[in-house]
């Protein structure tokens, strides 16, 4: 016999008041299609803890090592969804960070998202 209470919370619905449409991004050759930023129905966990983060505290207020760790998370998820990606970076960028910063800020642009948010 459990005498455990537990709480239950059903999923909320989901609506259409929201664009469903991904983003779409092409780096090099590879075509992207990733979640909105703006729709958390979207978006993967790893990426909200990570935007969670830095949404806290604003991107301006964290320090280099909070910001690298936040494009650390994104890189990695962008990186397993789409191995093309990361290919394309190591033999086509000269400037890998600064490439990776052009993909979160057209990331952010298309999802109607501050990209400093």
């Amino acid at each position: 016999m459990s005498d455990k209470q537990y709480t239950q919370i059903t999923p909320e619905h989901i609506t259409d008041d929201v664009d469903p449409r991904p983003v779409h991004i092409q780096y090099g050759s590879v075509k992207m299609d990733l979640p909105r930023l703006d729709d958390s129905r979207q978006m993967p966990t790893a990426v909200m803890i990570a935007g969670m983060s830095v949404a806290s505290k604003g991107w301006d207020n964290l320090d280099e090592n909070e910001q690298t760790g936040f494009m650390a998370v994104l890189l990695a998820w962008l990186s397993r969804e789409y191995p093309r990606f990361e290919r394309e970076l190591d033999t086509r960028s000269g400037d890998k960070i600064k490439d990776i910063g052009l993909v979160f800020q057209a990331w952010a642009q298309a999802s109607k998202a501050d990209p400093k948010a």
